[in-house]
């Protein structure tokens, strides 16, 4: 198979003169300039080393963030756990304040006195639906 390249006069003339430039400016380097070549080698090589140890910081990085998401996780669950403990217990605080002012503890007579008035006027709320709705 053969491949038919479309290579008009303009590009030829374009590749040949950017290749002779090419070729002239290094044969021009090696021959006045031979430190000049030189200087692009060692500027070559540092870059390559800034290069590389961007990537190795990069990759340190990336893993650091792996870390600190899993460990960022795992300590949400556990302030969600806390949380849950925390309503929990305050709910059974607030059980045992009533339990004490009802076995008639002095201390939380006023508790007791205001959980009664609650429960009052759910129950006349009731009442009042109930009127309202004709039972």
């Amino acid at each position: 198979m053969h491949l038919l390249f479309c290579w008009d006069e303009q590009n030829i003339r374009d590749f040949i003169f950017i290749n002779v430039n090419n070729f002239i400016f290094l044969l021009l380097v090696r021959i006045y300039k031979p430190e000049m070549l030189q200087d692009l080698e060692n500027n070559f090589s540092e870059l390559e080393k800034k290069i590389s140890n961007l990537q190795k910081n990069y990759r340190n990085l990336a893993e650091k963030l792996s870390e600190l998401s899993t460990e960022h996780e795992d300590l949400k669950k556990k302030y969600d756990e806390e949380r849950r403990k925390n309503q929990v217990l305050a709910e059974e605080q607030k059980n045992i304040k009533l339990y004490s002012a009802i076995s008639g503890n002095p201390e939380h007579n006023r508790l007791m006195k205001n959980h009664i008035n609650r429960l009052v006027k759910e129950i006349d709320f009731c009442i009042a639906q109930l009127q309202n709705s004709g039972l």
